[in-house]
C-alpha cells in the first residue's frame, strides 16, 4: 500500500507540533513550580503596590516563595530600597521562611555586615540570621559583639548562637575567651553554654570551674545547654560525681532541671547526692497515701500553701496561672479545687506522669544535629513543627530536621516533691483543693490586676522628680524595653505582696504597672487599696494620689502605672481593680498572662 508523501508529512509535521507542544507544557509547568509565587512577584516588581499593602505581598512571598523569589527580597534589603518599619518587617520575613522551610535567599549574603551595624532592632534579627544562614564573613563582627563589654545581654545572646551556628576553631576560641576568669560568671556560663555544641568535653571542664568559683552566680545558660543537647546530660552527671560542687549550686541546677520538666535519672540522682538530697524516691504505700489525704483536709493551710505554691525554687507559676496571670502552658488552676478531689491534686504532684491531660501531652523531639527539645505540640503541617516549652516558649522545627520524636509525659516533673517537706506537701494541696471555691479564692469575678511589670531600674528622672515631662514619661517608661520589666503574680485574692519584691525595690521604691485592653471607649474607674506615698499615671497623665479615680479611655491598650515608695508603710501590698462606672459605653479586660 503506498502511502502519500503529503500524508507522511503531514504526520510528521503534526508529532513534531505534539512534542513541542508537549515541551512548552513541561516547561511552562516546571517555571509555574519553581515560583509558586510568580503573580505576586511580578506585582511587587511593578511598583504598583500601594504602601500598605506591600508589607503584605512580602510576608506572602516570603512564606512560599524559592530562594530566587527570596533573593529579590533580601536585595531589596541590602540595597536600602526597603526602609524602616518595612526593611524590619521584610527581614523577620525571611528569618520565618528559614525557620520553617530552611530556605536561603539566592546570590551573596554578605551584606548582613551592614545591617549587623544597623541600630535595634535591625541589628538583632540581622544577628540572627546570620547564624541561621550560617555566612561565614559575618564571623568577625559576631565575635566582637559577643567579646565586647558594652554588647546588650540579648544582642550577645544572639551574636554567641549565630557563631555556635557557623561553627569552626575561631567561634571556640571566642567561646573559650569568654569562660576566662577575668569575665563575670554570668558571661562566663554563657560561653560554657555555647561550648556545649562545639566541644562538649572543653564546656564540661569550663562549666565545672565556673560552678566551684567563690561565687558561682546563676548556671540557668550552662544546665540549660546541657539538657538540650543528646548525650550531654549523662556526661554532666558522671562529671559532678567525680568532682565536688557545693550543695546550694546543685540545687540551683536541680531546680532548674525540674522546672523545665526533665527529671533524666543519671543527672537527677548526681545532682541530688551533691545537693544532700540523695537517696531514692520512696512510692507511698496506700495507707501512707491515705493517711496524707486526711492530713491534707484536716490539717493544711491554704495560706501557707499559697507562699509555697509562689516560691521561686518550684517554678508553679512558671507553667501555671491562677486567676489568668503566670504561666500558660499548664492549665490556669483558678477553678481546679471545685472540680478536683484531694486524692486527685496529691496524686498529680507525687505522681505527675499517671494521668497526663491530652491537651498537655508533651513529646520529645531530637532533631538531626543531636539536640532536644521537649514541649507540647501547638500545631504541625508537612513543613513545620511547634513546640510549646515549660517557659512557654514557641519553638519552630523544619519536619526535615526531625530525626526521632516520642511521647514524652507531663512537663511537670516526678522529683519536685524533693524541695518540700511533709507539712509543705500538705499546705500546698490544701491550697489547690481550695482554688474555686466560694471565699477568698474564688474564681475572681471582678476586674482586678493579677499580672504586674516591676521595671528592674527606676531611671533617675522618675525617681528624683516630683512631676516629670509627659514626654520623658512616655519615653523613659512607656516605651522601655520589654527586658527592664519583670512580671509579678498578685495573690488569689488580687494582693501583690510587698514582701515578696523588697529585694527588687530601687531606694525602696517599686514602679509597677498594669495593662487595660479598651476595646469600646468611655469612662473607666479604678481602684486601689492605698495611695498612700504612691504617684499614679494613666499612660502619660499623671492622677491624683486617691483610692479612686475614673478616666475617659479611647479604644486600644492603655498603661496604668504606679511608682510606691515602701518606706513607713502599714499595708501588706497593693491591690488594684477596674470598674465601669455608671452610664458609661467602655468595654475592656485587664490584660493577664506571662
Amino acid at each position: 500500500m503506498r502511502i502519500p508523501v503529503n500524508y507522511i508529512s503531514t504526520l510528521l509535521l503534526s508529532g513534531m507540533a505534539l512534542y513541542f507542544c508537549h515541551v512548552s507544557v513541561e516547561q511552562t509547568f516546571a517555571r509555574s513550580q519553581s515560583s509558586s509565587v510568580a503573580p505576586l512577584m511580578k506585582l511587587l516588581k511593578s511598583g504598583r503596590i500601594p504602601a500598605q499593602r506591600q508589607g503584605t505581598i512580602i510576608e506572602l512571598i516570603c512564606r512560599k516563595g524559592n530562594q530566587d523569589d527570596l533573593g529579590y527580597i533580601w536585595e531589596q534589603i541590602v540595597t536600602d530600597k526597603l526602609k524602616g518599619e518595612m526593611k524590619e518587617k521584610s527581614l523577620l520575613s525571611l528569618k520565618e521562611a528559614f525557620q520553617n522551610r530552611k530556605i536561603v535567599p539566592a546570590g551573596s549574603l554578605n551584606g548582613i555586615g551592614a545591617l549587623i551595624d544597623e541600630k535595634p532592632p535591625l541589628n538583632q534579627t540581622a544577628v540572627e540570621l546570620a547564624g541561621l544562614w550560617k555566612v561565614p564573613s559575618a564571623a568577625e563582627q559576631l565575635q566582637e559583639l559577643a567579646l565586647s563589654k558594652t554588647t546588650k545581654n540579648k544582642l550577645r545572646i544572639a551574636a554567641i548562637d549565630a557563631l555556635v551556628s557557623i561553627g569552626g576553631p575561631e567561634s571556640i576560641k571566642a567561646m573559650q575567651e569568654l569562660t576566662r576568669d577575668h569575665s563575670p560568671n554570668e558571661i562566663r556560663y554563657l560561653g560554657a553554654a555555647a561550648l556545649v555544641s562545639l566541644d562538649l568535653n572543653q564546656a564540661i571542664d569550663a562549666g565545672l570551674k565556673i560552678l566551684k568559683s567563690k561565687e558561682s552566680g546563676d548556671p540557668t545558660p550552662l544546665i540549660a545547654a546541657i539538657l538540650d543537647k543528646q548525650g550531654a546530660a549523662d556526661q554532666f552527671a558522671s562529671a559532678i560525681t567525680s568532682q565536688k560542687i557545693s550543695e546550694d549550686v546543685a540545687k540551683k541546677l536541680l531546680r532548674h532541671m525540674y522546672s523545665v520538666g526533665r527529671s533524666d535519672k543519671l543527672l537527677s540522682d548526681a545532682l541530688s547526692k551533691a545537693a544532700g538530697m540523695a537517696g531514692a524516691e520512696k512510692k507511698l504505700t496506700d495507707a501512707e497515701f491515705k493517711q496524707l489525704v486526711v492530713d491534707v483536709i484536716s490539717k493544711g493551710d491554704p495560706e501557707r500553701g499559697e507562699k509555697i505554691f509562689r516560691r521561686s525554687d518550684l517554678s508553679c507559676m512558671k507553667c501555671h496561672a491562677v486567676s489568668k496571670a503566670g504561666g500558660e502552658v499548664g492549665p490556669d488552676l483558678s477553678p481546679i479545687g471545685a472540680s478536683s478531689p484531694v486524692d486527685y491534686l496529691l496524686r498529680s504532684i507525687l505522681y505527675p506522669n499517671q494521668a497526663v491531660k491530652e491537651a498537655y501531652q508533651t513529646f520529645m523531639i531530637i532533631t538531626t544535629e543531636g539536640t532536644i527539645v521537649r514541649g507540647i505540640i501547638v500545631d504541625r503541617n508537612e513543613e513545620r513543627l511547634i513546640l510549646k516549652d515549660a517557659n512557654g516558649k514557641q519553638i519552630v522545627i523544619p519536619v526535615d530536621d526531625i530525626d526521632d520524636e516520642a511521647e514524652g509525659g507531663s512537663l511537670m516533673p516526678q522529683g519536685l516533691t524533693k524541695f518540700l517537706t511533709r507539712d509543705e506537701l500538705i499546705d500546698i494541696v490544701k491550697y489547690l483543693s481550695v482554688l474555686g471555691k466560694p471565699g477568698s479564692y474564688a474564681v475572681r469575678s471582678k476586674p482586678t490586676v493579677q499580672r504586674w511589670l516591676l521595671m528592674k531600674n527606676i531611671p533617675e528622672l522618675i525617681l528624683s522628680n516630683e512631676n516629670p515631662d509627659e514626654e520623658l514619661f512616655e519615653e523613659h517608661v512607656l516605651r522601655a524595653s520589654g527586658t527592664e520589666w519583670t512580671p509579678q503574680y498578685a495573690m488569689a485574692a488580687g494582693l501583690l505582696p510587698f514582701e515578696e519584691l523588697n529585694s527588687l525595690a530601687t531606694n525602696s521604691k517599686l514602679l509597677l504597672q498594669a495593662e487595660i485592653n479598651v476595646t469600646e471607649a468611655g469612662s473607666v474607674g479604678f481602684r486601689i487599696n492605698s495611695a498612700t506615698d504612691t504617684k499614679i499615671w494613666i499612660d502619660a497623665q499623671a492622677l491624683e494620689p486617691e483610692l479612686e479615680n475614673q478616666i475617659h479611655l479611647e479604644k486600644g491598650l492603655h498603661k496604668l502605672t504606679l511608682l510606691v515608695n515602701l518606706e513607713n508603710r502599714n499595708d501588706r501590698g497593693i491591690r488594684a481593680e477596674f470598674y465601669k462606672p455608671a452610664e458609661s459605653k467602655a468595654s475592656f479586660t485587664v490584660v493577664g498572662g506571662k
